[in-house]
């Protein structure tokens, strides 16, 4: 799916029994109302996800938010969510954030999905 002309293109695929949510583009409340409702939908309908910020270029205070709502809407149903955060730019968003204490944020993906498997 794609959102608001293309700023962001979400998709969601499966690797290793988890559901990959790839997040490419901007992560902000220009796309934010798209994002959270394919966000939301995953936690309802799956117990592992990853959340693939890979190709995300930019993390607002909103993406963030979305990010916690989806780990909470996951945890309620007894799911699990995990970050992977390969970009130094991004990721020092997170830490500024301090949502790592939350959800596990990963730098490599094998780790992730390795993670949600334990």
């Amino acid at each position: 799916m794609t959102t608001n002309e293309s700023l962001l293109k979400i998709t969601e695929s499966e690797r290793d029994g988890v559901c990959v949510i790839s997040i490419d583009g901007r992560l902000d409340s220009q796309t934010i109302e798209g994002a959270q409702s394919i966000l939301s939908d995953a936690a309802k309908t799956h117990l592992r996800i990853l959340l693939d910020c890979a190709n995300t270029t930019f993390l607002s205070s909103s993406g963030l938010r979305a990010i916690v709502m989806t780990h909470r809407s996951a945890v309620e149903n007894g799911g699990r969510v995990a970050v992977y955060v390969p970009r130094p730019e991004i990721l020092a968003t997170i830490h500024i954030s301090g949502i790592q204490k939350l959800i596990p944020i990963h730098r490599k993906i094998e780790d992730a999905i390795a993670a949600l498997m334990a």
